[in-house]
Formats: structure tokens, C-alpha cells, sequence
């Protein structure tokens, strides 16, 4: 059972290197109608999104600034001339790259040429392609980081702002829930009030009509009286 856990793990890891090496891949590119031998890196992220990290991450990391050379829709061609950059080659060369993609995924290509016919390959250098991979992968590294990092900010910040307006929500609704109480509190008396005035004004109205009563009663024996008065006196 010691074996168990150490042996998923090792399972788990082949899946993750192998989703990456399928990220990673050779491909033929165009570049402003140029077909050329490339290395492409497919990014899980909007092609919106990997734009400016692209150019950023050359002129950051090694001082490189590649020109947009064509637009086709939402795919871009870079091209810098003649560069120097000792991490993927000791001869200057031009480095042709582009960006395309749609919402949800994107693709950075990448080729390198030393001359018109001499364009790098696995085969035929195999230093400086190695390096280029390894310069995509450093991108990888480089764009996650980044637009991860900036999505996190963007939530948290919204969060702190909805917690803001939860927060002042909470309160008005405790202010509201106060006044509901008073007018509850003043609807509650104002109803014993009504009770105990009908309460009054009943008692009052029996009375009044007792005596009316005894009024008209007493009014007919007064009659009486005088008509007896009258019948036996004149």
C-alpha cells in the first residue's frame, strides 16, 4: 500500500509532459507569404491577450524589438533583421515570428534564418533550435505568469468591491430592517390605541342608548299620567 500514492503520481505526471510537449511543436508557418520551417507554441488564452505580452517578453527578456510586419485579421507577422543574441546564436540572423489564434486559444510561431536558404532546423542546427525552444518555453512561463497574475488582481480587486458593496448593502439593509421594527413597534400601539377607543366608544354607545331608552319610557308614563290627569280631573 507504501507503493500506491508514489506510483498515481508518477501516472499523473506523464499526462502534464505530455500536454506540454503537444503545446510545443514543429510546424511550416507563413509569414507576410513567406512558408517557412517553425516551432509553435499553442497558448490556452484569447489571441487579444497574447499580443503585447509577445513583444513585451522580447524587449524585457532580451532586448529584441520585432516589428509587426503583416496583419491578417486576428493573425500578426513580427519580423526583426539582422539580430545579435548570443542565447540563440554566435551569427546574427533575422527572426521571423507571428501570433494568431481566436477566443479561446492562440498560437506563437517562431523561425530563424541565417540566410534566404538557410533556415533553422532541428537538422541542420540543432544548437540554436534547441535554444528556441527554449526560448518559447520561457515565454510559456512568462505569459502565464502574467496574465494569470493580472486575471487575479482584476478578480480580487472586483471582490474587494463587491465585499465594499455587500458590506454597505449589509448596513442599509440593517438601517432598513431598524426603521421596519419602529414602524412595526408604532403600528402595534396605534392598534391598541384603535382597540381600546372602540372598547370606550362602545361602553358609551351602550349607555347613550339605555338612556334614550329610559327617556322614551319615562316620556310614555308622563303621557299616561296626564291623560289620566285629564280624564278624572278635566
Amino acid at each position: 500500500m507504501k507503493y500506491f500514492i508514489p506510483l498515481l503520481l508518477l501516472c499523473g505526471a506523464f499526462p502534464v509532459a505530455a500536454q506540454q510537449t503537444a503545446q510545443l511543436r514543429d510546424a511550416t508557418v507563413e509569414y507576410d507569404k513567406r512558408q517557412l520551417p517553425s516551432l509553435s507554441l499553442t497558448l490556452e488564452a484569447p489571441v487579444e491577450a497574447v499580443y503585447d505580452p509577445w513583444q513585451d517578453f522580447w524587449e524585457d527578456r532580451y532586448d529584441v524589438d520585432i516589428d509587426r510586419a503583416d496583419k491578417d485579421g486576428n493573425d500578426i507577422a513580427y519580423l526583426a533583421e539582422q539580430v545579435n543574441l548570443p542565447a540563440l546564436s554566435d551569427k546574427s540572423f533575422d527572426l521571423y515570428t507571428s501570433v494568431e489564434g481566436g477566443e479561446d486559444r492562440s498560437r506563437v510561431n517562431l523561425a530563424i534564418t541565417f540566410s534566404e536558404s538557410d533556415v533553422v532546423t532541428q537538422q541542420n542546427h540543432a544548437a540554436t533550435y534547441s535554444a528556441a525552444r527554449g526560448v518559447l518555453e520561457e515565454f510559456r512561463t512568462y505569459f502565464y505568469t502574467t496574465y494569470f497574475d493580472e486575471r487575479i488582481n482584476e478578480t480580487r480587486e472586483l471582490l474587494e468591491d463587491v465585499r465594499d458593496d455587500s458590506s454597505s448593502a449589509s448596513k442599509d439593509a440593517e438601517k432598513a430592517r431598524e426603521k421596519i421594527a419602529k414602524y412595526e413597534d408604532k403600528i402595534e400601539k396605534l392598534q391598541r390605541k384603535i382597540e381600546d377607543t372602540r372598547d370606550e366608544v362602545g361602553d358609551e354607545l351602550q349607555t347613550a342608548e339605555e338612556k334614550s331608552r329610559r327617556v322614551r319610557e319615562l316620556e310614555r308614563e308622563l303621557d299616561e299620567l296626564q291623560r289620566s290627569r285629564r280624564k278624572f280631573v278635566g
